[in-house]
């Protein structure tokens, strides 16, 4: 039934033949099984044919003693392969699955922000678990068992026509009507669970939304009705669930009643051809046919749920494939340099987020020297943040150059560059794990010695409670057991811990009471004489400890200077 698969379905499929072969001495077991268990299989009635026409109507007890221990042996032979055969398919499956996620995880990893930018949390969890299962059930369940499956229908069609092919053709004679059945509802199943797996990733989306914004939702009192949208969205997939457990369950009812019009019509046909000369039809002849029937009308009719299989894991697949070729992938060079070499220049630089969108920087024109502590103000918008985002290469496309030791940053190793510098964000995110585990980021570089400088340097001593370890405190999803504080306070400690010669501190005290403020103040100081600093920030105190401040506005370097010399000049800065 290949005419059922489209050319794009073909070559979904191929794609992830080409990851399953990966998994090929596992596929050997269920290859070499295979033929052993269709073998074992449609022998049987034939055995049970021999046993009626030569040893029951003769009654000759001690064939029907060979027979049914040959009958037995067909079982058991069966049996075993079947289970073992069944044991590869699904290890071959899990591996592939561990694999095809892996993939998945790691190319969306290396994606850049753009990626992100245009893609909610709950779309890509959904391509990585709900999608990457259902392929997994259609190696293990579906591809293969439809495979096995065929090769057992042709495999039966043959045996019977070297039986009698005046009932074989009864049995061939239902195969257009089947095939155009089955057509009819593969279409329909294929667009239902297209459907399902756009409004499942969603319901996922909404569900997690709600969920970050819990507090919000309480403290407006919008709990009814985000509970109703809940209620509405879980409805919709109710109902496409619904319409394709219908279309499912009917094709299955249709193969049941073509499998019984089967049967009958075969039984009025033989009525006349019983007995009558070298061309009759035997009674164990019957008996056979009739089970090789029911064997073929079993597969064939569950076919439709393998194919429903078959259907949802290629309408995953499409969305996994689709995501995997999105390459928004931020490449660097090969260059590294010394770190002491570390002078950042931008040069008649501009940047727009979208490509039909303003610009939101314009020829910027800026020298920061190692050493040099430097603040960017500016109001809301005015591209200060924008200017570290360049800086690290989490977006790409601006125009003209931005170069650190005098090499364009392009050219630079992404990892290398990105371990010149760390970053400080104004809500720096926090990992469920401990405050050493959060510290360190499973960081190999990030050594006992670094990690007692940085806790200390950042006064992290606070965090602890009745003398406790605080490097082996626990912290929740996203740091909630934290106050705003604690968590700067962490994440500046991951910043010192790591030998990064060029700091950013994007609005690190921005939610921060006056005493942490200090503490991080602090920290800033011990940094000074040790690092090339780049201060985002509104707060005065952060700012005066900088030898120069750059003042932005829409996107424009409009003064620059220390702070008294801005303040006397009475411009922008000083309002």
């Amino acid at each position: 039934m290949s005419q059922k698969f489209s050319g794009d379905d073909w070559r979904l499929l191929k794609r992830l033949i080409r990851i399953v072969r990966e998994e090929s001495n596992y596929l050997w077991l269920v290859i070499a099984l295979v033929p052993v268990g269709i073998l074992a299989s449609i022998l049987q009635p034939y055995l049970i044919k021999l046993t009626i026409d030569e040893a029951i109507v003769k009654a000759d007890v001690g064939l029907l003693s060979k027979y049914c221990g040959a009958y037995l042996g067909l079982v058991c032979l069966g049996y075993v392969a079947s289970t073992l055969g069944d044991f590869g398919l699904q290890y071959a499956g899990m591996k592939t699955l561990r694999q095809l996620r892996s993939r998945l995880f790691g190319h969306i990893m290396r994606q850049g922000q753009r990626f992100f930018d245009k893609r909610t949390t709950s779309a890509l969890m959904t391509r990585t678990t709900n999608d990457v299962d259902a392929v997994y059930e259609s190696i293990a369940w579906g591809g293969i068992a439809l495979l096995t499956d065929g090769l057992a229908i042709l495999s039966t069609i043959i045996i019977m026509l070297s039986m009698d092919w005046r009932l074989t053709l009864i049995v061939v004679a239902f195969s257009p009507l089947i095939v155009f059945i089955v057509n009819v509802f593969r279409k329909r199943i294929r667009v239902l669970f297209a459907e399902l797996r756009q409004v499942l990733s969603e319901l996922n989306g909404f569900f997690a939304e709600q969920i970050h914004g819990m507090t919000e939702v309480q403290l407006y009192r919008s709990a009814f009705a985000s509970k109703t949208r809940f209620k509405t969205k879980a409805g919709h997939y109710l109902r496409l669930q619904k319409a394709a457990n219908w279309w499912d369950a009917g094709l299955y009812s249709i193969m049941d009643g073509l499998s019984a019009l089967a049967v009958g019509v075969m039984i009025i046909s033989v009525s006349s051809w019983i007995g009558v000369g070298d061309e009759g039809v035997t009674l164990g002849l019957v008996v056979a046919f009739v089970d090789y029937l029911t064997r073929i009308f079993v597969p064939i009719r569950d076919f439709s749920g393998k194919f429903a299989i078959i259907q949802r894991a290629l309408t995953a697949l499409e969305r996994i494939f689709e995501l995997i070729d999105t390459d928004e992938i931020i490449r660097g060079g090969a260059k590294t340099f010394a770190t002491k070499d570390h002078a950042i220049r931008y040069r008649n630089v501009s940047f727009r987020y979208r490509d039909e969108g303003p610009n939101i920087l314009h020829n910027i024109e800026l020298d920061i020297d190692p050493g040099e502590v430097v603040a960017i103000v500016g109001a809301t918008g005015s591209g200060k943040t924008t200017l570290g985002r360049l800086l690290m290469r989490q977006y790409t496309g601006y125009e003209g150059t931005i170069t650190i030791g005098g090499n364009p940053i392009e050219d630079i190793d992404l990892p290398h560059l990105r371990a010149l510098i760390s970053v400080v964000h104004q809500d720096s995110f926090l990992f469920d794990g401990t405050v050493e585990e959060n510290i360190k980021l499973w960081s190999e570089s990030v050594n006992d010695e670094a990690l007692k400088r940085a806790t200390g340097a950042a006064k992290l001593a606070t965090l602890a409670q009745n003398g406790d370890n605080f490097l082996a405190r626990q912290i929740t999803e996203r740091g909630e057991n934290l106050s705003a504080g604690e968590r700067q306070l962490i994440s500046i400690a991951r910043a010192l811990a790591r030998p990064s010669p060029v700091v950013i501190l994007d609005e690190a005290t921005a939610n921060v009471d006056s005493r942490t403020e200090q503490q991080i103040d602090d920290a800033i100081d011990a940094l000074v004489e040790q690092k090339t600093m780049i201060i985002i920030a509104h707060r005065l105190s952060t700012i005066m400890k900088a030898d120069r401040i750059i003042v932005m506005r829409q996107g424009s370097v409009v003064e620059m200077g220390n702070h008294e010399s801005l303040l006397n000049r009475g411009g922008y800065y000083a309002n």
